[in-house]
């Protein structure tokens, strides 16, 4: 093929504002790029290096410990755990060694914000006599996390039906994400795995139940994941939900707060997209951060007057809602964080307000 009369033919991308370097171009006169050997060199070099890059992530990778600790006061505090996915049971009790094995000389007494975290092989996790510190996002989106168990002898934290709790039962601390599918396992018959030996049964029994396709689940399972399951009532005695407890809960359809809770905590009901009901009561205090954020399906919400404080981008994203109706006379009387109302976006048009002074609906 005759070339252009004129052109200069480049190996270097039209983007650049510069030409390479003198010789550096594919032209009659055989650059740099325009020897064949020379371009069969850099290609290995580059692969070579692609490879080295590779094989050192993956032996970082691999080199990571499973478990990583730091002290504290009382003891030790489990900073980092990075199982594999053939680990999917969880104690935290005691110093765990490179060998695997605990030491009881070595209790564990804290788990560090996100010392577990992202984790998508996780099924339970066993609590020990002396953790006494639960930072509270120590176990955060763990997306297959079932239940977590609680010794009986710790003396701040206890569990039931596999969500955690402060010993006294004034604050509920986290909700597993999959708890919903755990509770409706309990409802049709399936006994509690009292320890780890009795994990693994309990989970072929239950993923008979709610198989990958959801499409063959049966009836009588879809009626108590619907009675039981995407239902969940907070005990009488909670003042306070924690934040991060419910967070990404996308199967609980309705949750029900007691009259006595004070506080919402931040990030509390994130992304609980499939939350279609919830009451906040009279007494309220504060709602946190992002405290009901993304709950898409959410079509009306009532603050009572009691609520003096909202967080930032408390109601950001709650876009099945019209209004946000608040019991406080007017804007002076709460304190609200920046975007708390819910935001337009490109799948809502409409303008969702405030209005002040407002009655609760149907009681």
């Amino acid at each position: 093929m005759e070339k252009d009369a004129g052109k200069e033919i480049l190996l270097y991308d039209p983007i650049f504002a510069k030409k390479p370097p003198e010789g550096w171009e594919d032209s009659e006169k055989g650059g740099f790029f325009g020897k064949a050997a020379t371009k069969k060199a850099v290609f290995v070099a580059f692969l070579v290096l692609a490879i080295s890059l590779s094989l050192l992530l993956s032996f970082r990778s691999l080199s990571k410990k499973k478990f990583s600790y730091d002290s504290v006061e009382s003891g030790f505090r489990l900073s980092e755990f990075n199982g594999t996915d053939k680990d999917n049971v969880l104690r935290v009790d005691a110093v765990v060694g490179e060998d695997g094995a605990e030491d009881p000389g070595q209790p564990v007494t804290a788990v560090r914000n996100y010392a577990v975290c992202c984790n998508e092989t996780l099924d339970f996790i066993f609590i020990g006599p002396s953790v006494t510190e639960l930072e509270y996002n120590c176990f955060y989106y763990c997306t297959n996390l079932k239940a977590v168990f609680v010794d009986a002898d710790n003396p701040v934290y206890t569990a039931v039906d596999g969500v955690l709790y402060r010993k006294d039962m004034t604050e509920i601390v986290l909700h597993p994400i999959k708890n919903s599918e755990y509770r409706a396992a309990l409802a049709l018959g399936l006994t509690a795995p009292a320890d780890e030996e009795e994990c693994g049964p309990f989970l072929e029994e239950m993923n008979r139940m709610f198989p990958e396709d959801e499409e063959t689940v049966s009836e009588r399972v879809r009626t108590a994941m619907s009675d039981t399951g995407a239902v969940y009532s907070v005990p009488e005695t909670v003042t306070s939900v924690a934040p991060f407890c419910f967070s990404y809960c996308d199967k609980l359809t309705k949750v029900d707060l007691p009259d006595g809770l004070k506080t919402l905590g931040q990030m509390a009901f994130f992304k609980c997209t499939g939350l279609e009901s919830i009451r906040l009561p009279d007494g309220l205090e504060s709602i946190g951060p992002d405290g009901l954020s993304y709950c898409e399906k959410l079509d009306y919400i009532f603050v009572p007057a009691s609520v003096k404080t909202i967080g930032h981008h408390a109601f950001y994203g709650c876009l099945g809602v019209d209004e946000i109706d608040l019991g406080a006379a007017d804007h002076s009387a709460v304190e609200t964080g920046e975007e708390w109302l819910p935001k337009q976006s490109e799948r809502s048009t409409k303008n969702v307000t405030a209005v002040f002074g407002a009655e609760r609906r149907n009681g």
